[in-house]
């Protein structure tokens, strides 16, 4: 519930960084005088107002540009476009923070000289493109300014970009890792009071995710004493909250009953009056817990007084499954259903975010691998090379010394020993040749091993990444698909069960139970079906029958399985085509691509589904729709195990990504062979087509179906 705090208070630590923004000659002194308090004024009420940060923000903006233009006139300019961007940042206007940080960016770097300045807008980058779940680019910008930052020796920017990644860390749940970045940004620079608590807050948030408990309090306490010698009564109150909540969470109800009201007290002394149903929500968690059910419902109401539930964001997430437990309990099914479909908005919105920073974090990851990779394999390349010139030159240099020496030799007994002297150098000639023949072999054989080593070592590494990445998507995809209906089944039999529903939300409720019970049982099926084809133990029940028999059946389970609003389906063949072929898993490849034409259509798109005999012979089974088409660069990706378009289009239909898998490994059963057409924005058609040998009747005139 209080995640919110770890990255306001990070702000609150990011926000103290500066450039060196004081604008000097030619500007008048009086003029710089007046932006430096500006600059001071917008910076002191960032954290606590800020609307008045962002009006002195303004101010000092038009004040810089009203100036002679200078470099320091751009810098000045610069500088008050990043503090606008940081006070519209912590007021959640998200556009407007990124085009000010747009036009500052473009100024700050125009004399391509990196700057303190460079570092502090790549950092407020990161920081709303996080808020905006652009994990990515977050990513980037943070691994830019750390670079900033590390080139200039500045420890403090070092220190808060290892704390902007290890939150990207925490928000992809890897916890290990983000508390070791914490306690390397503590290790980096420690002289800044707030930087240690905003530290402390977000390593104590890690911890408490973690299941770490009594290490989480102990860090929570260092923030709260860091708060306490800042005389920030906003900072104390919201530290005090978190404090409460995982004292609650340990069962030392008193110790959470003590914070919640001295927060509370602290509460009334600032103007923050956004952090209040935070406070009411975490007292109404002691209250039930203590038994107290009517004063835990009141707490509530105070907490979401005037809060649309349709929209809260995911600060409310754990408050709404608090809402969900005590209401239900006290009987308010109607308020308790609101809140457990509020949970799940914001929970499904909390693991697709988890996901996308995996990714991104898997990808860096990958990239840094595929670097050092590819430098280890430079500097092999040229040691090879500087080793071969070194035996070269050697060869050379024993060949001139042996001939210089055979020469002296025949010259001073040429008269005496001629003949002998010329048959013992031509034997040492050919012993020589043999010596070097022998030696360039075995460094020709050498060097064959290390570059053969060198291409086993990139395939594993790569073979492994991609092991790796499709695990990691599987699990992520997993764990999404599986908890949605799941959160769906318990929730409403839990609602159902309490006997307080009409009977028409009864039915309703029944039917959204059912259907998320059929959507689990895919896709266990799936993932069963999956294991026996891996597996080879799939076998085919060789039958006569009628293709568009199969046809039907299919249209039939999809219809009771899938809402299909408006859609059109249309299914035009030979009905008296006969084919040899598994009933069932003809059926099961026939109502696969139907679905997927379903889930990538709009609520009134068309599907049709062809059939008859190929124009080469054979059979075909077409399903087209008018949907939203598949690029041809995933055209690869979507035929693997797992795989999926990755846009935020396919992750709103979700799914584990084995359906068209499974199509063609029991397409490939029936000998036969699976192509897909598509265009973005025109549709997708995907052609089953089975052999000659397995059609039983005779050719009919109409039945030809295009390739």
């Amino acid at each position: 519930m209080l995640r919110r705090l770890a990255l306001a208070v990070l702000v609150a630590a990011l926000g103290s960084a500066s450039a060196d923004a004081g604008p000097r000659a030619p500007v008048p002194s009086d003029a710089a005088a007046q932006f430096d308090a500006l600059v001071a004024g917008t910076k002191k009420a960032m954290m606590a107002d800020p609307k008045t940060a962002l009006a002195a923000a303004r101010r000092a903006t038009a004040l810089a540009e009203s100036w002679q233009r200078s470099g320091e006139q751009q810098e000045a300019v610069a500088t008050g476009l990043w503090l606008e961007s940081e006070a519209l940042t912590r007021s959640n206007r998200i556009a407007e923070a990124r085009a000010a940080l747009d036009r500052a960016i473009a100024i700050a770097s125009a004399d391509h000289k990196p700057t303190k300045l460079d570092g502090d807008l790549a950092l407020s980058l990161a920081r709303a493109a996080r808020t905006a779940s652009d994990i990515p680019l977050s990513l980037k910008s943070l691994q830019k300014a750390y670079g900033i930052f590390d080139a200039l020796h500045e420890a403090r920017g070092q220190s808060m970009a290892l704390q902007g990644l290890g939150v990207i860390y925490q928000q992809a749940r890897d916890f290990p890792r983000a508390i070791d970045y914490f306690a390397r940004a503590a290790e980096v620079y420690s002289d800044d009071r707030s930087l240690r608590l905003s530290i402390a807050n977000n390593m104590a948030l890690a911890f408490q995710d973690a299941g770490r408990f009594a290490e989480s309090l102990k860090q929570y306490r260092s923030a709260l004493a860091e708060a306490r010698a800042l005389k920030s009564p906003f900072l104390e109150a919201r530290i005090l909250t978190n404090i409460a909540f995982t004292e609650t969470k340990v069962g030392d109800l008193r110790a959470a009953a003590k914070a919640v009201g001295e927060a509370q007290k602290l509460l009334g002394r600032t103007s923050d009056s956004d952090w209040a149903p935070f406070i009411w929500g975490v007292k109404a968690e002691i209250d039930f817990e203590r038994g107290d059910w009517a004063n835990a419902s009141a707490d509530l109401d105070r907490a979401f007084a005037g809060v649309d539930l349709t929209t809260t964001i995911l600060p409310f997430r754990d408050m709404h499954q608090i809402a969900y437990k005590i209401y239900r309990t006290t009987g308010a099914f109607t308020l308790a259903l609101a809140h457990l479909e509020a949970y799940k908005r914001l929970d499904d919105e909390a693991r697709s975010l988890a996901a996308s920073a995996n990714l991104a974090l898997m990808n860096a990851r990958f990239e840094f691998a595929n670097q050092k990779l590819e430098i280890a394999t430079l500097k092999t390349e040229q040691l090879r090379r500087d080793a071969s010139f070194r035996e070269s030159r050697a060869a050379t240099q024993r060949l001139m010394l042996l001939s210089l020496v055979s020469a002296a030799l025949g010259f001073i007994i040429w008269m005496a020993w001629r003949h002998r002297l010329l048959r013992e150098h031509r034997d040492v000639i050919s012993k020589a040749n043999v010596e070097l023949t022998r030696i360039l072999g075995e460094r020709d054989d050498e060097i064959g091993r290390r570059v053969e080593t060198e291409t086993h070592l990139r395939d594993a590494i790569l073979a492994a990444e991609q092991a790796n990445r499709a695990k990691t998507k599987f699990l992520a995809n997993m764990s999404h698909e599986l908890r949605t209906p799941l959160n769906a089944i318990i929730g409403f039999s839990e609602i159902i069960a309490s006997g307080a529903l009409p009977p028409a939300k009864t039915q309703e409720y029944s039917a959204d139970i059912n259907l998320s019970g059929r959507k689990l049982l895919a896709i266990f099926g799936d993932i069963l079906d999956t294991a026996r084809l891996d597996a080879g133990s799939v076998i085919l029940s060789e039958e006569e029958l009628v293709l568009g028999q199969c046809v039907d059946s299919a249209v039939a389970r999809v219809s009771k399985l899938v809402n299909l609003a408006e859609r059109t389906i249309v299914t035009a063949g030979d009905r008296k085509l006969r084919v040899r072929g598994d009933a069932q898993r003809l059926t099961q490849i026939v109502e696969k691509l139907l679905s997927n034409a379903v889930k990538f259509t709009t609520a009134k798109g068309r599907i049709e589904i062809a059939f008859g005999r190929a124009s080469g012979g054979g059979a075909d089974l077409v399903v087209s729709d008018d949907g939203e088409g598949i690029a041809s660069e995933h055209m690869e990706n979507i035929m693997e195990r797992f795989g999926q378009v990755e846009s935020a289009y396919a992750r709103s239909h979700g799914g584990i990504g084995l359906g068209l898998p499974i199509v063609k490994s029991l397409v490939m059963l029936h000998d036969g062979t699976l192509s897909i057409q598509s265009e973005p924005g025109k549709g997708t058609s995907v052609c089953v087509h089975l052999p000659a040998e397995r059609v039983l009747d005779r050719l009919s005139q109409d039945a030809t179906v295009a390739a």
